[in-house]
């Protein structure tokens, strides 16, 4: 049996926004997501409708549903925006269908709540959620974009077993609210190891060693538990599996990571 993987895919995997590379072709799609799951890559993550569906359609052709554990954020389809990629919305009654038939499934495994200031909004949702794991339409549930503050006004019996933030070597700020998730017994998943494609750019030289010192200093934080990284080209699932199993920053690589964040 192949070992569960600390990468997870990322959802803009299948969409053109958001990255420097053309959008992969659904047969590509389905090569790489047919890669990740043979390599142990079980964690998919899908922010907005566009991603829900396109995951939908590549693991029902592959028939491989199961062996996906799919996170699904509150990003839904807005009138006279279809193409466009609109903010969250916070979650209502009807929404958890919606996302079911987008990814044709009859299940959710991890439900992510985007955070927002409105405490009894966000409560309120929480309550959704609880009912659709009663009802079985959600395995689990997550906070997304969380902040320290978030975890310290959860209500005592709340649901959330994992929470999601940008975390990387440039961008610290989330380790105290990991660190308390963790107290919590919550599983703690990073977004965003290398940014933006565009700090590759910026930081200049060879952009596959860039990416993967980035990339194996966030997967060597004990606190984390998950990575999630998109990847547009099946080739990049082999390449990033390869730089994890390097393990730890070397000290001339932490050096290097180190003058980049300088400047």
């Amino acid at each position: 049996m192949v070992n569960d993987s600390k990468l997870g895919l990322g959802g803009h995997s299948f969409i053109q926004e958001l990255g420097n590379d053309p959008q992969a072709s659904f047969d590509e799609q389905c090569n790489i997501v047919s890669a990740c799951l043979d390599n142990g890559i079980r964690f998919i993550d899908t922010t907005y409708y566009q991603e829900r569906v396109a995951l939908g359609a590549v693991l029902q052709e592959l028939g491989r549903r199961s062996e996906a554990v799919i996170m699904a954020w509150n990003f839904f389809n807005q009138p006279a925006a279809e193409t466009k990629l609109v903010d969250y919305t916070p979650y209502e009654p009807h929404h958890i269908n919606v996302m079911l038939e987008e990814l044709q499934t009859n299940y959710i495994d991890i439900l992510v709540i985007h955070v927002h200031k409105n405490t009894e909004e966000l409560h309120k949702e929480l309550d959704l959620a609880k009912k659709w794991k009663q009802e079985g339409k959600v395995k689990k549930v997550a906070l997304g974009m969380v902040k320290l503050a978030h975890l310290c006004q959860l209500p005592a019996d709340h649901q959330v077993s994992y929470v999601l933030a940008p975390y990387n070597a440039f961008n610290q700020g989330s380790k105290e609210m990991f660190l308390k998730a963790k107290e919590m017994g919550m599983t703690a998943i990073a977004l965003s190891p290398f940014i933006r494609g565009w700090k590759l750019d910026e930081i200049g030289g060879n952009k596959g060693s860039v990416a993967e010192i980035l990339l194996r200093w966030v997967a060597g934080q004990r606190l984390i538990d998950r990575v999630i990284v998109s990847m547009r080209i099946e080739e990049w699932v082999h390449t990033n599996l390869t730089a994890i199993d390097r393990g730890p920053l070397t000290q001339q690589e932490e050096s290097k990571l180190r003058e980049w964040i300088r400047d």
